[in-house]
């Protein structure tokens, strides 16, 4: 906790600079805020058209335009910011000529107060973006003249100045203002500026901010800022209605080029539409060709059903063969045979072979009466052959029958089959032909569906973009911030008195207090005189620690007790007049060893002795120990005015001599780098008896008064090089 506070000593003694910085810096930060012209900001709102509504919805130039996307956000605040949009919206604004009145510390723009209206032309481009400062001194004449110029010419309101052969100035009173103003001074000095048309637009576009509100909204903001107000809203205002009009008349002029190229492309395309069709017509009629698909179907279901047909008679006909066959292999015994009549099937001749085997039952009956050459069975056998003979007749008949159908057929679906040759081939040519119609149908159909489209978007004169808000003329200004800056100067105020305290304390490098010293040397301190306000706090503090020095023995009788110090102003001779008082008052001989004569002087007579440096050079230093002796045993205390640490080796003689050595340390002048070098004294002389008196210990003086010295200090060592 000791610790802490003494790290926060010196910012606790410095609380007054502090507090003054910060006031200072509050200061110094309205001051500024009241020189500092204002900058205000205006904002207008814009929702972009929605391309899945309205005429914009359309495939007109969805499907035209390569780049169309339905997420334009990006695309269109690139439009907003674009140099020829800017220059579309400040045309007519009467913002391309600015006027300024000069004041003693800052020029401020005159925007809808001006005293009087002003054009100037310019015949010379290099007279654009030039100041030209205006002297009015009463409300008839005037003077101009280029800054940094000594030309000047003079002028009468009213009419137009001649600026040589490169400008020309017309000035006239604004009557109107001066009358609503009367207070409105128009005598004065005025800064006029003519920019030029690419110089205006790169100072909106440095001013200028298009944002979206979401990145997945299409509603986009115009930030615009300026020190006039009027001027912020007017231009956001001006760049929204310029985005929407040339949104309307790029969309119009793309819809008229559109509608003429549309009809051109119509007019080729119905030509080669009308010829696609004369050649399905023409080969349609050359291959007699009505329908292809539903004629091949028709000719496969024929021959399909010739060869069923083919397929029937040719089994029937093998049939009809193999029976032949094997009545032919018997005929010779046909009434053993016993065919098959599977594929002969029809009634008469079913009728026939029962016929034939009831004459055979009949024949074998009558057998069993008669003989065979009997006239009934000859008639029997009779019967048998007409039967049988006509039975095969038939069969043969039935054969060649089943053979020309067989025949016929064969030559049907010859015929039928005929058809199919180089088919593929009209239909691959027919095909190519039905394609190249369809694609310039296709073009024809989409052509005049685009041309309807670009109609209507030619008559709809009309923008979904649209403005859903309004900039409105700013109030408060919105830089410089004015809490923000007065805050951060205050706070720099701080800032910088803390850093002057550390550097003052930096910079001494005292010893400052007792912690500081103990942790830099194992010497005793015998006790820390503070800063008196007066004599007798002084000397009853010293009779107090006397007391104390006594009752431990420590004040030798008949002794001597050198002082020291590492300057003359560390308050060791301070310290002598005081003990020397002190031990007046208690009645004992002592007297002051000096080797000032000033200081001899300034003691009171009979209680100092002086030994000059040309009488101490002369002494041996047993001859100087005798004498110092000699001096003890005359008085009860010697006290010795020592020279300065380490400055003279004297010092160290009288150190080893006395017997009790007295370091004076000032916490305010001693340097800590000092009590290193008493660690070497002591070590290296062998000295006995050393200890420390802090002098001014717990002493705060002003770092006003401390900050002056260092200064003071710095101008002396700069004056020294």
């Amino acid at each position: 906790m000791n610790e802490q506070l003494r790290i926060l000593r010196p910012y606790l003694r410095g609380l007054p600079i502090i507090i003054t910085a910060m006031i200072a810096g509050f200061l110094f930060a309205k001051k500024y805020l009241s020189y500092t012209t204002p900058m205000y900001e205006s904002t207008t709102k814009i929702k972009l058209a929605d391309l899945s509504e309205g005429s914009t919805g359309n495939n007109l130039f969805k499907d035209l335009d390569v780049f169309a996307s339905t997420n334009k956000i990006a695309t269109e605040i690139e439009v907003l910011k674009s140099q020829v949009l800017i220059g579309k919206a400040v045309t007519g604004l009467g913002i391309s000529e600015e006027l300024s009145r000069i004041g003693r510390v800052t020029t401020k723009e005159l925007f809808n107060e001006k005293p009087f209206f002003h054009e100037l032309m310019i015949y010379d481009e290099s007279y654009y973006n030039k100041d030209w400062i205006i002297k009015v001194r009463d409300t008839v004449n005037y003077t101009i003249a280029p800054a940094n110029s000594t030309d000047q010419y003079s002028g009468v309101f009213g009419d137009t100045l001649r600026i040589g052969n490169k400008a020309a100035l017309l000035l006239s009173i604004n009557y109107a203002l001066l009358a609503e103003k009367p207070e409105l001074e128009i005598t004065g000095d005025y800064k006029l500026v003519r920019y030029s048309d690419a110089r205006l637009i790169e100072k909106v576009a440095s001013k200028l901010d298009v944002v979206s509100v979401d990145k997945d909204v299409a509603i986009l903001r115009i930030i615009y800022k300026s020190n006039v107000p009027e001027k912020a809203a007017l231009l956001t205002d001006a760049l929204a209605q310029t985005y929407i009009s040339d949104y309307i008349e790029e969309k119009f002029k793309t819809a008229n080029v559109t509608s003429d190229f549309l009809d051109q492309q119509i007019s080729k395309v119905y030509q080669d539409l009308s010829r696609a069709e004369m050649k399905i017509e023409g080969y349609r009629v050359n291959n007699n060709i009505i329908n292809i698909r539903q004629e091949t179907e028709t000719d496969l279901r024929k021959i399909s059903q010739l060869k069923i047909q083919k397929t029937n008679v040719q089994m029937s006909l093998e049939a009809i063969e193999e029976l032949d066959q094997y009545i032919k292999n018997g005929k010779d015994d046909f009434l053993k045979l016993a065919p098959n009549f599977e594929a002969f099937t029809d009634l008469l001749s079913t009728e026939m072979i029962k016929k034939i085997k009831q004459l055979q039952l009949e024949k074998a009956d009558l057998l069993l009466i008669y003989k065979p050459n009997h006239e009934l069975v000859g008639n029997v056998d009779k019967k048998i052959k007409y039967y049988t003979d006509y039975f095969v007749e038939s069969i043969n008949n039935t054969r060649k029958n089943l053979k020309t159908k067989y025949d016929k057929l064969s030559s049907n679906i010859e015929e039928a089959e005929k058809v199919f040759i180089g088919l593929p081939e009209r239909e691959r040519i027919l095909a190519i032909l039905d394609r190249e119609f369809q694609i310039h149908q296709q073009s024809y159909i989409f052509l005049n569906e685009k041309r309807i489209e670009a109609e209507i978007a030619k008559a709809a004169k009309h923008a979904f973009h649209r403005v859903i808000h309004k900039a409105s003329i700013p109030q408060n200004p919105v830089s410089p911030n004015r809490p923000i800056i007065i805050i951060v100067s205050t706070l720099l105020g701080m800032i910088g008195a803390i850093i002057f305290i550390f550097l003052v304390n930096a910079s001494k490098a005292r010893v400052n207090d007792l912690s500081s010293v103990e942790k830099n040397t194992d010497i005793p301190v015998l006790f820390g005189a503070p800063h008196f306000k007066s004599s007798a706090q002084a000397s009853s503090f010293f009779k107090n620690e006397i007391f104390k020095l006594d009752m431990k023995g420590m004040i030798p009788a008949h002794g001597s007790i050198s002082v020291s110090a590492f300057g003359k102003n560390h308050g060791a001779r301070f310290h002598l007049n005081h003990l020397l008082e002190l031990f007046a008052k208690e009645q004992r001989n002592s007297i002051i060893l000096t080797f000032d004569e000033a200081c001899y002087n300034a003691l009171p007579p009979g209680r100092a002795v002086l030994l000059p440096q040309d009488e101490l050079a002369a002494f041996t230093f047993a001859g100087l120990k005798n004498w110092h002796e000699n001096l003890c045993a005359e008085h009860d205390l010697v006290l010795i005015d020592n020279y300065t640490l380490p400055e003279n080796a004297e010092s160290i003689v009288f150190m080893s001599l006395a017997d009790l050595n007295v370091c004076i340390v000032d916490t305010r002048k001693t340097h800590l780098s000092r009590i290193g070098e008493l660690n070497e004294i002591k070590a290296k002389n062998n000295v006995q008896n050393l200890y420390l008196i802090l002098n001014n210990h717990k002493y705060s003086p002003s770092l006003l008064h401390e900050g002056w010295w260092l200064i003071k200090k710095a101008r002396k060592l700069i004056t020294r090089k």
